[in-house]
């Protein structure tokens, strides 16, 4: 902690957690924007166009979920970043599947009776495919992590 001459803080504390928040939000939408989409394209793989197999996209959402314990310094930092990395992704992974409801030139109403179904399949998912193969990659990164 720096002082200056009259005792009281020059703020650097307040600065270096706004840089370490800002760090933590940014390696974590990093992850979650990546991981979010690749599982939304697993998700709907009718809509791919490559021959590519889904599981490779599983894989992608997993190494999200590595990356964001290995892009952390401590235990603390890569929770944190893990968690950001969840949410910003299953964000991501629900905002793609209802985008069509606004892109689309659906009737307000059309649009009421579609999104409450639209949105359960989409969180449905998110949970199951999304927080299972996320969350598996980091923990896993942990867990080694733990024994190395």
């Amino acid at each position: 902690m720096t002082e200056t001459t009259n005792g009281w803080s020059d703020g650097g504390f307040e600065h270096r957690r706004l840089r370490t928040a800002l760090a933590t939000l940014g390696k974590g939408s990093a992850a979650g924007v990546t991981a979010g989409m690749a599982t939304f394209v697993y998700v709907k793989q009718g809509l791919m166009t490559a021959n590519v197999d889904p599981v490779l996209l599983l894989g992608i959402t997993a190494l999200c979920g590595v990356f964001s314990h290995l892009l952390s310094g401590t235990l603390r930092e890569s929770i944190r970043v893990g968690m950001a990395g969840f949410f910003v992704g299953t964000v991501m992974f629900v905002g793609v599947w209802i985008a069509p409801l606004w892109v689309y030139p659906y009737s307000p109403l059309v649009r009421d009776v579609l999104l409450p179904a639209e949105l359960g399949t989409a969180i449905v998912g998110a949970l199951i495919v999304h927080a299972g193969a996320y969350f598996g990659g980091y923990l896993a990164a942990v867990t080694a992590d733990a024994y190395v």
